[in-house]
């Protein structure tokens, strides 16, 4: 058990500002434990699936950062109060603010094979790691999924942390408690770049999909009615839509090797399996390996009885079979939308695109698209927009300057033309975002072919 004192509650000048605590808590102590034999199990004389050594040593690692307690600091914020009678003025707690918080490495010697437990603390975005057994700096902060950099031991690897999630950082001292939870987790190191974890990554979502698909396979479909939503929507595009949605747009679209990416994305999987982007939370409050908003989660419950998604939101979307469930029934319910509101350029073949489509820029916009457009119906048609615009532009430089009543009267109808076309393009034609957005998947399922072949 690595020996820590309850870090004592104190002032900070600021929030952001980083206070040592040095003298405030001692070091606390390393811990150094043999990595987890690497040997594959036998059970009933067959082997289970192999696991790669680096694999075996971060889930032991986890196990002991599990018994390892992460403290916190509350800071209190002053007010003055002035008493109507005396006239006196005294400073009173108003409200607390989350100071210094632990964090702990699990760190893996390669020249010892042990694995190094270490306690840190964290103010904000800045972290300190005072163990003198150990060199540790942080890079670059992003939560669960920070980078750091080991000095020593030597070649040290960190697989795995546990780190204190803190939602509310101010507030009443209760509201504060109540929102801390921990989470364990491996952040993403480009060390851990080695055929045998892609395979283990790959494998592990593979295996998810799969076993939704199984459990979807009776559902009918609402995009392909004849269909069920597994025959309409094959699981291998939901794999190419799971990890486009967690690649960057704008590099695979500028000439990044996708391999490189879903390499990354591998990586994530193999050392997280269950827990890959659990804690990954957008702005909007999208949540995890699906990135759904709560109210649209919600709906999907509600209007699929039939497929037992876990009804809490936070809970559905940290699981990921759920998450992929829910994933595939609401591609299958966009596609649904889109042949009801654009039954004239409907295609059966291409309801996971109409699916994706509606997923990044929503139903009305893709429907009417594909009805203007047909098989057209997700290009860029920003070049025609510019062009209709400026084309306006003129006709109305030219109205004001025109002076003659019969040649005002045919320019003013060229104007309405115009102004026409200008706004069945801006309303049947897909956003630049969204557009892009199926490129991504489609360099995504390009890749994905090409393995195959």
């Amino acid at each position: 058990m690595i020996k820590q004192k309850i870090i004592l509650t104190f002032l900070l000048a600021g929030f952001f500002g980083f206070f040592n605590l040095a003298s405030a808590t001692p070091l606390p102590e390393t811990i150094a434990t043999s990595t987890a034999s690497t040997t594959v199990p036998q059970v009933l004389g067959l082997q289970t699936p192999n696991v790669p050594p680096i694999i075996v040593a971060v889930k032991d690692a986890k196990i002991k950062l599990e018994s390892v307690i992460l403290n916190h600091a509350m800071v209190p914020v002053y007010k003055n109060v002035k008493n109507k009678k005396t006239g006196k003025t005294t400073k009173i707690i108003s409200s607390y603010k989350l100071g210094d918080k632990d964090i702990a490495l699990a760190i893996l010697d390669p020249n010892t094979n042990q694995t190094i437990l270490t306690v840190g603390r964290q103010n904000g975005k800045k972290m300190v790691f005072p163990d003198p057994a150990v060199d540790v700096q942080l890079v670059t902060f992003n939560g669960v999924n920070s980078k750091f950099k080991v000095n020593s031991p030597s070649n040290g690897q960190i697989v795995a942390l546990k780190y204190l999630i803190s939602p509310k950082e101010s507030g009443s001292k209760s509201a504060i408690e109540k929102s801390l939870y921990e989470a364990v987790y491996v952040p993403y190191s480009q060390s851990f770049n080695d055929p045998a974890v892609l395979a283990y990554g790959s494998d592990y979502l593979n295996g998810v999909i799969d076993r939704v698909a199984q459990d979807l396979k009776n559902i009918p479909s609402n995009s392909v009615p004849e269909k069920t939503i597994t025959e309409a929507i094959t699981p291998a595009l939901i794999k190419s839509l799971v990890y486009a949605e967690h690649t960057d747009t704008g590099k695979v679209l500028n000439g990044t090797d996708i391999k490189s990416t879903i390499d990354q994305l591998n990586i994530v999987f193999a050392l997280n399996e269950g827990d890959a982007y659990k804690y990954s939370v957008s702005t909007a409050n999208a949540r995890g390996i699906a990135q759904f908003i709560p109210s649209t989660y919600t709906s999907l419950v509600k209007n699929h009885v039939d497929a037992n998604l876990i009804p809490d939101f936070v809970a559905g979307m940290s699981d990921h079979e759920n998450s992929i469930k829910a994933m595939y029934l609401l591609l299958d319910d966009y596609a649904g939308t889109v042949r009801v509101k654009a039954r004239m350029g409907f295609a059966e073949g291409r309801v996971f695109e109409y699916g994706a489509a509606s997923y990044n820029g929503g139903t009305t916009r893709v429907a009417k698209a594909v009805n203007l457009y047909g098989d057209m119906w997700n290009e860029d048609r920003s070049g025609q927009e510019n062009a209709t615009k400026l084309a306006i532009a003129n006709l109305k430089s030219k109205i004001k300057k025109t002076a003659d009543k019969k040649t005002k009267t045919s320019l003013q109808m060229q104007l309405a033309e115009e102004n026409t076309k200008l706004a069945n393009l801006q309303a049947g034609t897909l956003r630049n975002e969204t557009v892009n957005y199926l490129k991504k998947i489609y360099k995504v399922i390009q890749y994905f072919n090409g393995q195959q072949a």
